[in-house]
C-alpha cells in the first residue's frame, strides 16, 4: 500500500480512537478493498469493526434489507442504496461512523453506463454526513475499484477532519 493512503488510514484511526468511534464499511463496487484498506491502519481492531461486501441486489436486500424496488432499475446504484448500505452497516456492526458506497467499475450497456461511477455515503449514527459521487474514465475495472476505495478514504478522513473542527 502506498505510504499516503497508509497515512491516512492511520489518521483515520488515531481519530476514531480519540473520540471512541468505532468504524464500519458496506460495500459493492470496491469488492472489499475498503475492508482490507481499513485494516491495515496502525491498531485498527480498536476501532474498526469490520465490513462486509453486498456485491449483488439480491445479497443487499437478503442481508441489509434494501427493497427491491430501491435496485431493479439501476442495478443497486443510487445515492439511496448508498446511504442506505451506510446506515445498515452501522446498525449490524454496532459502528458510530460507516461508509456506504456501491456504483459500476465499468462501462455497462444494460444500464446506459458510459463511464465509472461510484456513490460513497458516510453515515453517523443513522444520518447521512457526507455523500458524494465519483467519477472516473479509467478503463480497466481494477484500477476503478482502487480508485473508488482512495476517494472513500479521503473522503472520510475530510469528514472526520470536519467533525473534529465543528466539536
Amino acid at each position: 500500500m502506498e505510504n499516503k493512503l497508509l497515512d491516512m488510514v492511520n489518521q483515520i484511526g488515531l481519530y476514531c480512537q480519540a473520540e471512541q468511534l468505532k468504524l464500519s464499511v458496506a460495500e459493492s463496487v470496491t469488492s472489499g478493498y475498503l475492508q482490507f484498506l481499513l485494516s491495515q491502519g496502525d491498531g485498527a481492531s480498536d476501532y474498526y469493526q469490520g465490513g462486509i461486501t453486498l456485491y449483488n441486489d439480491s445479497q443487499k436486500e437478503q442481508l441489509f434489507g434494501i427493497s427491491s424496488s430501491l435496485t431493479s432499475s439501476n442495478n443497486g446504484v443510487s445515492p439511496q442504496v448508498s446511504d442506505l448500505l451506510a446506515k445498515v452497516s452501522n446498525s449490524h456492526f454496532n459502528s458510530d461512523i460507516a461508509i456506504g458506497i456501491t456504483g459500476f467499475a465499468h462501462k455497462d450497456k444494460e444500464f446506459d453506463v458510459e463511464e465509472p461511477f461510484c456513490y460513497i455515503s458516510i453515515a453517523l449514527g443513522d444520518k447521512i454526513i457526507y455523500r458524494v459521487q465519483v467519477e472516473t474514465n479509467m478503463n480497466l475495472m481494477p484500477k476503478n475499484q482502487k480508485y473508488f476505495g482512495h476517494q472513500c478514504i479521503a473522503g472520510l478522513l475530510k469528514t472526520l477532519q470536519t467533525l473534529k473542527q465543528t466539536a
